[in-house]
């Protein structure tokens, strides 16, 4: 009976898996449509806040009904370090990069995340890069270059929204090495909370300005769903589901699907934005995601005592 059940657990399974790399994929275009109907200051500025109440809502909650771990004045400077890394500079960087460019784009591009984040252990001296991991790395970087020169070439803004994606994504993989020993103390809600708050600071106080000049009136009932979208449903619901398919069926297995972020940007980006594929767009596009196939496919998989799966739950995203 078990051996029976089994396979239909194993697609259950998948289907949920399906479902988040969908969300995650599609959150793309739809930051699109808000950036676009709110401008990039001012929606990165009302989604920093929306962020900011929902985290620490989730966090009250949660110390309400189980114990949840106050901040150690010695993890201060980490807490610090990876808020400003993350909130400070990936977020930024990824949303004016997507202003610029298409959702494809930026979603391909903050994807590499995972290859930036296993050159910058190897530069710390933290861990080893091994042959798979080197050769996944020259066949992404060689997509990335098919990718991004013809746009560079034109001298257009896409060319620009690439870098900055590009730039978002080597930041990602900074805030998470930086947040790897302290989720080893921190559930993912408290780290959230805490590197939220640090980082959103100086990037508020900036951005308020951009709110005088935000006109509601123009703002559409789908801009204003796009926007919750953001804030809500790649976050929480998303990483919740995440972390309920990687307890069962393993970090190895739920992580095959996170190629089909990238995908999923790209068929929303076309339904929503009419988005073109030249060949040299889907050439560069299947380079990178060879590359991380790749890299990813010898990869030792960490003991159980790390928290590989909420960092792999973080991954995409955004």
């Amino acid at each position: 009976m078990q051996s029976a059940l089994a396979p239909r657990h194993e697609a259950g399974t998948d289907l949920v898996a399906l479902i988040v790399v969908s969300i995650w994929g599609m959150s793309f275009a739809f930051q699109k449509v808000a950036i676009e109907q709110f401008g990039a200051p001012a929606f990165m500025c009302l989604r920093y806040l929306g962020m900011l109440a929902l985290s620490w809502g989730v966090l009250l909650y949660r110390r309400r009904t189980s114990d949840a771990p106050r901040v150690r004045r010695g993890d201060l400077p980490a807490l610090a370090l990876a808020g400003v890394v993350g909130y400070t500079f990936y977020i930024p960087l990824s949303t004016f990069g997507l202003s610029y460019t298409t959702p494809f784009s930026n979603a391909l591009l903050i994807g590499l995340a995972p290859l930036f984040a296993v050159a910058l252990l190897r530069v710390l001296g933290i861990e080893p890069i091994t042959g798979s991991q080197y050769a996944g790395m020259l066949v992404a970087l060689a997509g990335v270059a098919v990718f991004v020169l013809p746009a560079l070439r034109t001298g257009g803004p896409t060319g620009a929204g690439d870098l900055l994606s590009l730039a978002g994504a080597a930041f990602f993989a900074g805030y998470t090495v930086a947040s790897k020993p302290l989720l080893a103390r921190y559930p993912l809600p408290a780290m959230m909370a805490y590197t939220l708050t640090i980082g959103t600071v100086p990037v508020v106080l900036t951005l308020v300005p951009s709110l005088a000049a935000l006109s509601h009136h123009h703002i559409t009932m789908q801009g204003w769903t796009a926007f919750a979208w953001t804030v809500i449903v790649p976050v929480y619901v998303a990483w919740s589901l995440w972390n309920w398919t990687i307890a069962r069926v393993g970090v190895a297995r739920a992580s095959v699907f996170m190629y089909l972020v990238p995908v999923a940007g790209g068929i929303t980006s076309w339904i929503l934005f009419g988005e073109d594929f030249g060949v040299l767009k889907v050439a560069g596009a299947a380079l990178v995601l060879a590359g991380l196939a790749v890299a990813r496919r010898h990869t030792r998989l960490r003991p159980a005592s790390e928290p590989a799966q909420r960092i792999v739950a973080r991954y995409a995203g955004r």
